[in-house]
């Protein structure tokens, strides 16, 4: 089974890309990474992860140690006839031609009778237009749709856990990438195209109705002078029935937002309740504004977390840094403390808490990272976004 397949990750370095990479080759795969971005391709090569993500550096040291190869050309992949797309992608008319061109150029370059699989948020519009592909169809390449469903972090642990959702134009097409995702000790599902990408859209929209409606409840909490934190706090206790309720606080990333719009966009319509969600959220950032203007009155604070979500380094559609902006413009002189960023990695500048402690009295805790509870806190006067 490993000399079927050679495997050209095109996106190979991003989030999605790169784990996926390092996981494949692990298997014993010929892998190689097509990206755009040198400089992050360099760090590869080096055994440098460009990301955080747990494990990743044994992964890339291996993946290295097996000849992971890296380029920017994306001619190379006409060596290799498996072929995954893991560029980023949304319902916006420029990553959707971004992707177009981006499917033609591999489709044209790729060689005859290939496979090609589809690991991008695709709508089934995209995924027909493919199909008819006239070059795809006429070098009989095969497509493929496997929707990525991974936390960020947790890639290399749910590669292996979660089962991977497969779809083809039939079964008995489908069944040298069941044996290739086998090979990987991975489980699949087969299923329709017009079905994954429901299933993909739906999974990350569902979530981010989850944890929205979380934060509507804190909002009608806070506008009716309740302690929305000692709420939850009681109506979990000893009752399982809400013990797996998401926290309230700022739903960010680079996958939930945008699938949520491109599922409005693709299945939903403008009086769709999924509609009033981002009003919900954008209520909450407003009332958390409010917080900021009466608890601190001299507009000076320490910012404590900025990414998306805690213990990532990831800043993409970060709601934390889209705070950080909103309060800059209301007057406020903040100084925002993240360790798990680089300084050179961001357009502002940061912190330690040791040079700030004594700054100001007042802390904004707007992404729950690790490292915040090892901080001392007392005798402070302390805002909480949320627990997420």
């Amino acid at each position: 089974m490993l000399n079927k397949f050679k495997v050209a990750v095109v996106g190979g370095a991003g989030h999605i890309g790169l784990p996926l990479s390092c996981f494949i080759s692990s298997k014993g795969y010929e892998v190689l990474i097509v990206d755009i971005n040198e400089k992050t391709l360099n760090k590869i090569k080096n055994n440098e992860p460009p990301f955080f993500e747990e494990d990743l550096q044994k992964y890339l040291e291996n993946a290295n140690k097996n000849n992971l190869q890296t380029n920017t050309d994306l001619k190379k992949i006409k060596d290799f006839n498996l072929i995954i797309i893991t560029l980023g992608t949304s319902s916006e008319q420029s990553e959707v031609d971004n992707f177009r061109k981006l499917v033609s150029e591999v489709v044209e370059l790729a060689s005859e009778e290939s496979n090609l699989i589809l690991r991008s948020t695709v709508s089934i519009e995209e995924i027909d237009k493919i199909k008819e592909n006239r070059l795809l169809i006429k070098k009989n390449i095969k497509l493929f749709y496997c929707p990525e469903r991974i936390a960020e972090g947790k890639s290399l642990k749910e590669i292996k856990e979660l089962p991977q959702i497969l779809a083809s134009q039939n079964q008995k097409e489908a069944k040298p990438i069941v044996e290739f995702f086998e090979s990987l000790g991975i489980k699949t599902y087969l299923t329709s195209f017009r079905n994954a990408a429901f299933l993909k859209l739906f999974s990350n929209a569902y979530r981010y109705a989850e944890f929205t409606l979380v934060n509507e409840f804190f909002n009608v909490a806070e506008k009716n002078n309740i302690d929305f934190k000692e709420i939850i706090e009681l109506a979990k206790v000893d009752y399982p029935r809400l013990m797996k309720m998401p926290s309230y606080g700022f739903v960010g990333g680079p996958c939930l937002i945008k699938d949520t719009k491109t599922f409005i966009d693709q299945y939903s319509n403008e009086t769709s309740v999924l509609t009033s969600l981002q009003e919900s959220n954008n209520e909450f950032m407003q009332l958390i504004i409010k917080k900021c203007l009466i608890n601190f009155p001299d507009k000076i604070f320490i910012q404590l977390g900025m990414t998306f979500k805690p213990n990532s380094d990831d800043l993409r559609s970060s709601l934390a840094y889209k705070l950080y902006k909103m309060l800059i413009q209301e007057g406020f002189k903040i100084y925002p403390v993240d360790l798990n960023l680089k300084p050179e990695d961001v357009d502002f500048k940061l912190f330690n808490y040791e040079e700030v402690v004594d700054k100001t009295d007042n802390i904004l805790i707007t992404t729950n990272h690790k490292f915040i509870n090892k901080l001392d806190l007392s005798n402070k006067k302390v805002i909480t976004v949320g627990y997420k």
